[in-house]
């Protein structure tokens, strides 16, 4: 139970922040809503009456929220920074916060009415998949498959365990998309009967086959879709557009049945009414509109007295018969909306914005940033707007996520370091972990060596004044110096190299000086991953942190990495060589030879080589034969005591075989 200075029964006013979510009961007697503050309130839909809220619960905001069990006795499940489940009684609100694995606390109706109410519920525990995905939308599919999708743009189908294995993992299934066909998947929705996933991607609209993962149809609209509704027993999509309009689509042909101009400003949400053909759209303008699918015009139009505050509607959600309407705004206000053919609206409740939130429009503003990706000019002036602004601490985990999100995938150079030095200013943990990300994908264009001076005021440091600091400085700023050694091409391999040997020390005894050695000799390898094959000259250096057992394994990992960035034939050959010597090496009387011991850490780097100097280099073949007959030339694996067995070594070595097969017959296609 909550305590009860958290806990108020009867009047009150409304939320003094964000609704970030809303549920209405399926008999239309109850609402919930939910706050960026991790307030939630229930509401008397019939009368438009405040009945309870709670807060200080939640470890963050409301993200989502859905109305489960029986009329005696609802249930509502809250999900965020904490998932909650309510038993709503007379006078009462008992709450319990639920486990990872909560989901077994619920019935296999209760995750269906979930997921009919939430098609963006972020929580996969409540379905009894891994808790480390955190999706933003999913569905369920006519076999059981659990649709899956995340802001990276991948969408994954998984089968859940059978029921008398409620443990076991689950798995994949299909999956589509991923880092180069990115999108804000919070709008992926599952419709007809949950036969198709429709799913909004950069610059279209994609629908799949929920079984199968193959593309039905693509289609683009008009506008950016920035609110969608999805048929959950019919092939119809309903999409709100950036620009205000409202289009009707076939999911199988995707032929557009129609299209209005439903508001002055962009769509921020929809909900279908089921059991009607009936769609309601709350939009940016502070306005609501009902209306029927293909319609030319509302059936009815809701727009409030605009007092001071931010009037914004930007959550909606109804019965299944359209009769009863509750809409949450960016200011905190609440309405309730009855509807009847003959009457239009009948308002039970007008809410009023909170004069306690600023007047802009930070939703949207991160919006834009999400989507402004591959326009340069469009993110640089949304990031500039978000970085002049106070966020209180509410908005920075929204922030900091959007801009982490343009610091990986933006197009423009400039804009991936505006927001670079935005999300510094937030959360410098988050940044580091969004530059590292960001140098994998776009290295060049000099980010760097200017972020680095931005973040230092030294313009142009030596290369040995950069290696010199690299153990006195934090994992941000280390993250952007090695960017900026690696920026610097061939004149730096022999500064950085002459570093690199200079290790190990410390003693491992001395854990501080050890693990401050440790990050430097990691930094120095990420360098020289970043150099590629003008670091051919530190191979033999590379191979010895590789095999040094007192070195930290991250940094023996990365000197693998850094070999294989390398990628030219003489390395592949180098290492292979050494393969040979080992694998021919004499075993000593008692059938062992410590020298030949971890040359699978050597073929493991062949693996991770690229095709071209593995198929280019004299010395692969011969090694890999060595290894054969050093574990007898066998099959690479076999059975003992009915169990199959992996011989790890011959295993490596078939891999490595079938890459320079494929990059032969790649180069000598048949006819």
């Amino acid at each position: 139970m909550p305590d009860d200075d958290d806990l108020c029964l009867g009047p009150c006013e409304d939320h003094g922040d964000a609704v970030t979510a809303v549920a209405v009961s399926p008999d239309g007697r109850m609402g919930a809503t939910g706050a960026r503050s991790g307030e939630i309130r229930l509401w008397d839909l019939r009368h438009g009456l405040l009945t309870a809220y709670v807060g200080g619960l939640q470890d963050g905001p409301v993200e989502n929220a859905a109305f489960i069990g029986n009329a005696k006795r609802p249930q509502l499940l809250t999900t965020g920074g904490s998932e909650s489940l309510w038993t709503v009684a007379a006078e009462a609100l008992e709450w319990r916060r639920l486990p990872w694995d909560g989901g077994r606390l619920l019935t296999s109706a209760d995750r269906e009415a979930v997921l009919r109410q939430c098609g963006d519920l972020r929580w996969l525990g409540v379905f009894g998949l891994s808790d480390q995905h955190r999706p933003a939308a999913l569905g369920r599919t006519g076999s059981g498959l659990i649709v899956v999708s995340g802001d990276s743009g991948l969408i994954e189908a998984w089968r859940q365990p059978p029921k008398e294995k409620p443990y076991a993992d689950s798995e994949v299934v299909w999956a589509f998309g991923g880092k180069d066909d990115v999108a804000d998947q919070r709008l992926t929705r599952c419709c007809d009967l949950w036969r198709l996933v429709v799913s909004p991607r950069r610059g279209r609209v994609v629908v799949l086959d929920a079984e199968t993962g193959t593309v039905v149809t693509a289609f683009v609209p008009p506008a950016r879709p920035t609110a969608i509704a999805a048929h959950p027993d019919r092939p119809l999509v309903v999409l709100g557009g950036r620009d205000g309009s409202l289009s009707w689509w076939d999911a199988r042909s995707g032929h557009c049945l129609g299209r209005v101009q439903a508001h002055d400003g962009r769509v921020r949400a929809l909900a279908l009414a089921h059991g009607t053909d009936l769609v309601m759209s709350v939009s940016q303008d502070g306005t609501a509109a009902l209306w029927r699918l293909h319609g030319r015009g509302p059936v009815g139009r809701f727009m409030p007295p605009t007092p001071t505050g931010p009037r914004e509607l930007t959550h909606v959600a109804g019965t299944p018969d359209g009769r009863c309407w509750l809409i949450g705004g960016r200011g905190g206000q609440v309405h309730v909306l009855h509807w009847s053919g003959h009457a239009g609206f009948i308002p039970k409740r007008i809410g009023r914005p909170s004069r306690m939130t600023d007047g802009g429009d930070l939703e949207a503003l991160i919006d834009d940033i999400r989507h402004h990706w591959d326009d340069g000019p469009a993110s640089m002036a949304a990031v500039g707007e978000l970085a002049s602004g106070d966020l209180d601490e509410a908005w920075r985990t929204t922030a900091a996520d959007a801009l982490a999100d343009l610091i990986v995938n933006g197009a423009d150079p400039a804009a991936r370091e505006a927001a670079v030095i935005a999300l510094a200013g937030i959360d410098e943990g988050q940044a580091t972990t969004a530059v590292y990300q960001m140098f994998r994908r776009h290295d060049g264009h000099g980010s760097a060596g200017r972020l680095l001076a931005y973040f230092t005021g030294e313009d142009e440091p030596t290369t040995e004044d950069l290696v010199a600091g690299l153990p006195a400085i934090g994992n941000f700023l280390g993250v952007l110096t090695s960017a900026t050694l690696g920026e610097r091409g061939a004149t730096a391999v022999p500064v950085v190299h002459a570093a690199l040997r200079a290790f190990p020390f410390p003693a491992q005894e001395d854990s501080d000086g050890w693990w401050r050695a440790e990050t430097t000799k990691y930094r120095l390898l990420d360098a020289l991953r970043r150099l590629g094959a003008a670091a051919a000259p530190t191979t033999p250096t590379l191979l010895a942190v590789l095999e040094d057992v007192e070195i930290y394994r991250d940094t023996r990992h990365q000197a693998k990495v850094a070999l294989q960035a390398i990628g030219l034939p003489e390395t592949a050959d180098t290492i292979a060589a050494e393969i040979r010597r080992r694998a021919d090496l004499v075993h000593d009387e008692n059938g062992e030879d410590d020298e030949s011991e971890g040359f699978s850490l050597l073929l493991d780097v062949l693996v991770g080589m690229p095709p071209t100097a593995l198929a280019a280099s004299r010395e692969v073949g011969p090694a890999l034969e060595a290894v054969r007959r050093r574990f007898g030339g066998g099959p690479s694996t076999y059975e003992e005591n009915g169990e199959l067995v992996q011989v790890y070594e011959l295993h490596l070595a078939d891999c490595i075989d079938e890459t320079i097969a494929e990059q032969i017959g790649e180069l000598n296609p048949g006819p």
